[in-house]
């Protein structure tokens, strides 16, 4: 309607004064400049709306992300502390009827979910490395027993294996199951006591350390010893039982397992016995030697074949040296006067034991031949250690009764301190008891001579 009015009043214009024309114009122009503002403001707000939409949605699609961002690294955060938190201890590893064997415990404050075990074969190369799937869920404190034992995997205990436990929050545990015969294993060896009287019982010590410098678990330590043992003279050795116990399952790095043995050893004085002892599947020339040797200490010695009716009591067992007081234990100082104090009970039903005077705590380092004996006293005092010089049966022990024992004088009837041994270490410390056994009138004269030989084992410590 404007077009046709704006052609009619431009055909006409010159029918028109032309002022009247130019008013016309004027008109039709503010009235579509009108129309065009209304259609501009429109236009306006409808953008103004797209974008006031768009900035609130990002906005709001900014702080869900965020929102999200801030969940994920709560969540992740929550995630590696409980990770952190997880915590277990193999407390046995093996191989049981060619099946690996884990005993694990959870030490943590969180279940834990064991999901995998990976396995390598470390002795034979191509052996592909393997790994199997877990459910194995342990409560905190929890023990499980027998992991592995169901895997499809059959596992030799002459070979060496790496083995990775996972768990579900990803934490990783490795575990080098070794075999003896891929390692130089620590051994020792030494009996109690070391040097014997003519038939006497002899235990054998055998001792295997764990020392394989990558952590690894030893399995199946099974010990051997050579029997007959080698010996000399007239020497014999007979077996009387062993190895106990007959083996160990595994060993966990840096431990030590024991096994023995007892013989009878008889000969005569000099004469040796020589034991050499290794594991079942041990490295070539991975064994230990021990010799021990028949001894007579004095012309009573061979009389300790009477063993039995005389008991002491090891938790008894005091010393004292230097400005110190009585003391329990085997924190000595080395090469330095001692006097050491014992209970001993007489076990006879009916004879009173007089005790020699050549009765002697003796000791005898394992890794040294030289013996520091420390005889009988009629008393003993410390701070400083001094003995009391003993007369030839004159302490007595009645049936049933148990009494205090002094030692520490270099010779018998001596009153001057014998020293202990100049190393630390092992030493074998039996006990030389003679005297009489003896009831009635004429006590202890008419009594009958009476030895024995109380094996005992202390260490020195470092």
């Amino acid at each position: 309607m404007f077009l046709l009015l704006l052609l009619g009043v431009t055909s006409f214009k010159h029918k028109l004064p032309h002022n009247t024309f130019y008013l016309v114009r004027i008109f039709v122009g503010y009235t579509l400049i009108r129309k065009r503002r209304g259609l501009s403001n429109v236009i306006g707000m409808i953008f103004l709306v797209v974008v006031l939409s768009s900035v609130i949605g990002y906005f709001t699609y900014g702080i869900n992300l965020i929102e999200r961002v801030n969940d994920e690294v709560i969540i992740k955060g929550v995630e590696s502390i409980d990770k952190s938190k997880e915590s277990f201890e193999i407390v046995n590893v093996g191989i049981n009827g060619g099946k690996f064997d884990l005993t694990i415990k959870n030490t943590g404050q969180l279940p834990i979910h064991f999901t995998r075990l990976w396995v390598n074969n470390v002795t034979d190369s191509s052996w592909p490395l393997q790994n199997f799937t877990l459910n194995e869920v342990s409560s905190p404190g929890q023990i499980l027993y027998d992991v592995g034992q169901n895997l499809n995997l059959y596992a030799l205990e002459s070979q060496s294996y790496d083995l990775r436990l996972v768990t579900e929050r990803g934490n990783l545990f490795n575990i080098q199951v070794t075999s003896p015969q891929d390692e130089t294993l620590e051994m020792n060896l030494f009996s109690t006591p070391k040097s014997v009287l003519t038939g006497q019982d002899v235990t054998i010590w055998f001792g295997v350390t764990n020392n394989v410098t990558d952590g690894s678990v030893l399995q199946l330590i099974t010990p051997q010893i050579e029997n007959p043992p080698d010996v000399t003279g007239g020497a014999t050795a007979t077996y009387k039982e062993g190895p106990i116990p007959s083996s160990k399952e595994s060993l966990s790095h840096g431990d030590t397992s024991f096994f023995k043995w007892v013989y009878t050893v008889t000969g005569g004085d000099g004469d040796t016995v020589t034991f050499n002892a290794t594991v079942n599947n041990a490295k070539q020339a991975n064994f230990i030697t021990e010799q021990i040797e028949i001894v007579i200490l004095d012309d009573d010695s061979l009389l300790v074949e009477n063993a039995g009716v005389l008991q002491v009591d090891y938790e008894s067992l005091e010393w004292a040296q230097g400005i110190g007081d009585w003391s329990s234990g085997w924190n000595l100082n080395t090469n330095d006067n001692t006097v050491w104090r014992i209970n001993v009970t007489n076990n006879h039903p009916t004879d009173t034991f007089y005790i020699g005077e050549d009765t002697a705590l003796v000791l005898l380092p394992v890794s040294g031949s030289s013996k520091n004996p420390f005889y009988i006293g009629a008393g003993a005092s410390t701070n400083p250690p001094s003995i009391s010089a003993y007369t030839d049966l004159n302490q007595s022990i009645i049936p049933g009764q148990e009494v205090r024992v002094y030692f520490g004088a270099t010779m018998p009837g001596g009153i001057t301190e014998a020293d202990t041994p100049a190393q630390k270490g092992i030493n074998q410390s039996p006990i030389l008891i003679f005297g009489k056994m003896c009831s009635g009138g004429g006590c202890p004269g008419s009594g009958d001579s009476y030895g024995q030989n109380i094996p005992f084992l202390g260490i020195l410590l470092e």
